[in-house]
């Protein structure tokens, strides 16, 4: 089971050895950070691959560890930049030094145990809305990887104007065998979906050229990722690019310029409440932590693997820009090892290793990562099971359900776990203190409102 795991959220999470390269060497935002792409890809497997064999054999946890969304994005348009008006030449490397920065501080608060003391400080309907708000926000990512939602200059959002569209049509039968399978008792419906809706998009794209032209060469099709992204790939194996041009290659006097201290701190607070929210959630969903003692202390029931977890974390994200890359850290996908029957390190063991296959294999990932809705019915069903989490919210206290529902909201809807986690923490002390019940709140209560204020300030 805990292969099998491995394998399901390496499958969930496989994406980011495509997407991390295109981020970091600038080409998915237009622009050129001098960060070759080849280097980039192999360093971002061996970053991954580092982080989650150090949460298996440190943490002991069932989670993937790998270069974060979001963080990737901020060290390429504010810490880039940064370095780059501070006059340094090659400013990626003192980005790197600036990640590396943040990375400490966030080693700091972990082995001091000030992480832990701030983790069991969140209350338990913030941790019920922390997992309820990251499976929304992994459930709306599904359905815009499906192509179900779309963007739309009036509303933001809004439902796809072709929902016969063969990457609807692929990634909706993807969900229902999923959760069918899951139903009968399949531990293997994550990974047998994934590939179910992979191998349909292959049949749909041989059998376009045989359908009718009012189908075939209709918007909703020629528009499809099914037709413009969906390819088998060209080579089975090739050997990998090396990573030595970004290996060690910070600039070093970076880490003590003041002019970068700004981006630093803002960074940390990125990956502390990233990362914090995200492993309070899915070692919750995966039963790390005593049912009776949650649902009264939020996490102070934490099994010892769960401080383990924050250790092995802070050193996985200190050894990313040694290597190469933008912070790492604990991945909400993790959780669509659960149904599987994923409970131990060794899992994310596992999933270190597909990130260490990944390097030969680069061409057939590439093919595969870069078709969205096969990953989509594992996302939208992993949502589902992170939102059941829900249920433990105090619903009839506004007290408890104001705070929780500014977390549910505001994680999808800024798209930010760290700015959806800031709003509950900022909220749930001032709602008890309003509501003239200042003794259930606490020292660290109020300081984590300080820090959730400060980060969403900077």
């Amino acid at each position: 089971m805990e292969v099998q795991g491995g394998i399901a959220i390496f499958l969930a999470v496989g994406y980011i050895v495509v997407i991390e390269p295109a981020v970091l060497s600038g080409r998915a935002l237009g622009v050129d950070t001098g960060i070759p792409e080849g280097a980039a890809f192999s360093a971002t497997c061996i970053a991954a691959s580092v982080a989650c064999i150090l949460m298996g054999v440190i943490g002991r946890l069932p989670i993937a560890a790998a270069p974060y969304m979001g963080e990737n994005f901020f060290f390429v348009t504010a810490l880039i930049p940064a370095a780059a008006a501070a006059g340094y030449a090659e400013p990626w490397r003192a980005a790197l030094a600036t990640t590396l920065l943040a990375a400490l501080l966030l080693f700091a608060v972990s082995i001091t145990g000030l992480r832990s003391l701030l983790a069991k400080a969140i209350p338990a309907t913030l941790v019920a809305a922390i997992g309820g708000g990251i499976g929304l926000f992994i459930a709306f990512l599904g359905l815009k990887a499906a192509g179900i939602v779309v963007a739309s200059p009036s509303t933001l959002v809004a439902f796809t104007p072709h929902p016969l569209s063969p990457d609807v049509i692929v990634a909706a039968i993807g969900l229902v065998a999923t959760v069918a399978l899951h139903a009968r008792g399949s531990r293997s419906a994550v990974v047998v979906g994934i590939i179910l809706t992979f191998s349909l998009g292959l049949l749909a794209r041989e059998l376009m050229p045989f359908l009718p032209e009012v189908i075939s060469h209709s918007s909703a099709v020629t528009t499809s990722a099914t037709m413009t992204l969906l390819s088998m790939p060209n080579a089975i194996v090739a050997l990998p690019p090396s990573p030595s041009p970004l290996f060690l290659g910070l600039e070093w006097g970076a880490m003590f310029d003041p002019r970068l201290f700004v981006g630093a701190i803002v960074l940390f607070f990125m990956i502390l409440f990233d990362a914090t929210g995200t492993l309070l959630a899915v070692t919750d969903a995966i039963g790390t932590h005593s049912k009776t003692e949650t649902a009264t202390t939020g996490a102070a029931a934490l099994d010892p693997r769960f401080q383990r977890g924050f250790v092995a974390d802070a050193i996985g994200s200190a050894a990313a820009p040694l290597i190469g890359t933008s912070s790492v850290g604990a991945y909400m996908e993790s959780a669509i090892g659960a149904p599987i029957g994923a409970r131990t390190g060794l899992c994310a063991i596992v999933v270190g290793v597909c990130f260490l296959l990944a390097l030969p294999f680069a061409p057939v990932l590439q093919s595969f990562g870069t078709f969205a809705p096969a990953t989509a019915p594992a996302l939208m069903f992993v949502g589902a099971l992170l939102f059941a989490s829900l249920r433990r919210v105090q619903w009839d206290d506004a007290t408890e359900s104001v705070p929780a529902l500014a977390v549910i909201a505001g994680v999808p809807l800024t798209f930010s776990i760290a700015h959806g986690i800031a709003f509950g923490f900022i909220l749930w002390p001032l709602m008890k203190f309003a509501a003239g019940r200042q003794r259930e709140t606490g020292v660290v209560s109020w300081m984590l409102a300080l820090l959730a204020a400060i980060s969403l300030c900077l």
